[in-house]
């Protein structure tokens, strides 16, 4: 068992990468979490049914603006 320096989470050797052989000092859950916040996350494509539903809903329940809303589901 291995603390790690980030999360201070005590956990078993396989969590830890070795690079250089050398073991990390944090965790992989942690190297993980700050790539992901890091890069960023690719533009989601509207799809076209998708936003026609949605339209339609809107139209049904009377939106409250004057523009339909055209969001991503």
């Amino acid at each position: 068992m291995k603390a790690c320096t980030k999360c201070s989470a005590r956990l078993p050797a396989r969590f830890y990468r070795v690079a250089a052989g050398r073991i990390a000092t944090r965790c992989t859950p942690c190297q993980n979490t700050e790539r992901r916040l890091r890069e960023p996350l690719a533009p989601s494509r509207p799809d076209p049914l998708q936003v026609r539903i949605n339209n339609t809903f809107n139209l049904w329940h009377h939106p409250v603006g004057s523009v339909l809303l055209r969001s991503i589901a």
